[in-house]
């Protein structure tokens, strides 16, 4: 019996070779050596990429974010329930065990006389399915791919909250001293209001010119409350990023003071291993080709073989002992057809992740293109609207020169003033477009994640 068991072992592990899961390649992606846009640009992305904003504030939101936000919380759970269901695929590759027990009493009548009896008995049984075909290794093929895709899930999760966190302090910045600058200018209307009014009393100004000012100063006051409500509502959005939590008072630093870097997309090519939904479409393409093996095992025949041993009547006086070994075959003959549907089933899954994947790698890449044109555009922009900016205030103080000495008329002073308040504005958007864009080419490449960044989960 020893030389028959060792013989079905040694046969069953020839044939456990012969896998059913299909060789798998990385599909080739139709793009080009580097990006278009991308000349002249340094080479790195550090994986803390925030920090070369040079805002500690923005350092410590971001930590915290990471520490409190939900959604992360949510991504971990992920992660969690990705190795429990390893764990449960892993199970089949390994022998089952059960032991069992029993002792029963009972008494009959024959002949008018009661005749009683006891009877034990223990027994352990260990099962084990031959994987000849390869098909509970696939499951566990696919069950490690779908982990992978659960912990590059998370990473992008860690991505996108680092990206909104880092462009949230950006508005709230930017919104902050654009209200400044509506407060300040509203305090220069209602000076030019006074001194307007003055001129008036004196019979120097019209009536006209006295409700042209006092139109300008309203139109400066009701941009105000808008500001403040969305200033209000980017706090807010901030809150929900730090899971609920207020975070550190916001200083009303000018958005100037920040550091715009100046990140490198690298090449096409390395996308495929920072950006994380490009891993998570290929972990998912890796678990479907596995799951192929699976399938087409299923249609093959099943080996098992079982072993079991036990005792009965060591309680009871009389004891014996057992033993037995039995080998089982099962082969399904007609099941409708599910069977091979199962087969057809993961091939176009399979067919579907590959397009998919190739699809995300697509969208990546112009992600990252329009990511550079949006840094570049915004980049030239703020060069210039600065320029407008610093004339717009130099025309505004000439024409008050000139209107103080009675020498311009107050219409040429009014479009000075909405120009300036104009050109101020836009200088602060500006700024915020360039720290937005640079932000968003951080987010397209992957912002410097590699396989170590992923040690921790």
């Amino acid at each position: 019996m020893n030389m028959r068991f060792a013989s079905i072992t040694l046969t069953a592990g020839l044939l456990c070779a012969c896998s059913q899961v299909p060789v798998y390649e990385r599909p080739q992606a139709p793009i080009g050596a580097e990006f278009e846009s991308a000349a002249g640009l340094p080479d790195a992305v550090a994986p803390q990429w925030w920090r070369s904003f040079g805002s500690p504030q923005l350092d410590a939101l971001i930590e915290q974010a990471t520490a409190s936000n939900f959604d992360l919380r949510a991504a971990v759970a992920r992660i969690d329930q990705a190795r429990a269901s390893l764990r449960i695929g892993s199970a089949d590759l390994l022998p089952n065990a059960s032991a069992s027990g029993s002792i029963s009493s009972n008494r009959q009548e024959q002949n008018g006389r009661w005749d009683s009896g006891e009877s034990d008995q223990a027994s352990l049984s260990v099962g084990y399915e031959l994987d000849l075909w390869g098909g509970n290794r696939a499951a566990r093929e696919a069950a490690l791919a779908r982990l992978d895709a659960s912990r590059w899930n998370r990473a992008a999760v860690v991505l996108v909250l680092q990206s909104d966190v880092a462009t949230s302090y950006f508005q709230i910045l930017a919104l902050s001293e654009q209200l400044d600058i509506a407060r300040q200018n509203l305090e220069a209307a209602q000076e030019l209001l006074d001194l307007v009014q003055v001129r008036y009393d004196a019979g120097a100004a019209t009536a006209l010119e006295l409700a042209q000012q006092k139109t300008t100063l309203l139109s400066i006051a009701a941009t105000i409350p808008s500001l403040q409500q969305s200033l209000a509502s980017a706090r807010n959005a901030m809150k929900v990023l730090l899971g609920g939590e207020p975070g550190s008072e916001l200083a009303a630093a000018p958005i100037a003071a920040l550091t715009v870097p100046d990140p490198s997309p690298g090449v096409p090519s390395a996308l495929l291993e920072q950006r994380p939904e490009i891993r998570i479409a290929e972990a998912s393409l890796i678990a479907a080709n596995a799951d192929i093996g699976a399938a087409r095992a299923a249609l093959l025949p099943r080996v098992e073989l079982s072993l079991s041993a036990g005792v009965s009547g060591a309680l009871t006086g009389g004891s014996s002992q057992f033993v037995s070994l039995a080998g089982s075959l099962a082969q399904t003959l007609f099941n409708g057809g599910a069977l091979r549907a199962q087969v057809q089933l993961s091939e176009a899954a399979q067919q579907e992740l590959t397009a998919s994947y190739l699809q995300t790698v697509l969208e990546s890449v112009k992600e990252v293109e329009d990511s550079l044109v949006a840094q570049r555009t915004a980049s030239d922009r703020a060069v210039i609207l600065e320029q407008a900016a610093e004339q717009a205030r130099e025309v505004y103080r000439l024409a008050l020169i000139r209107f103080e000495a009675g020498s311009e008329d107050l219409l040429t002073l009014l479009d000075a003033q909405r120009t300036r308040l104009s050109a101020e504005d836009s200088l602060v958007q500006a700024r915020y477009n360039r720290l937005l864009a640079a932000a968003q080419l951080f987010k397209a490449v992957g912002g410097g994640w590699a396989e170590a960044a992923l040690d921790e989960t």
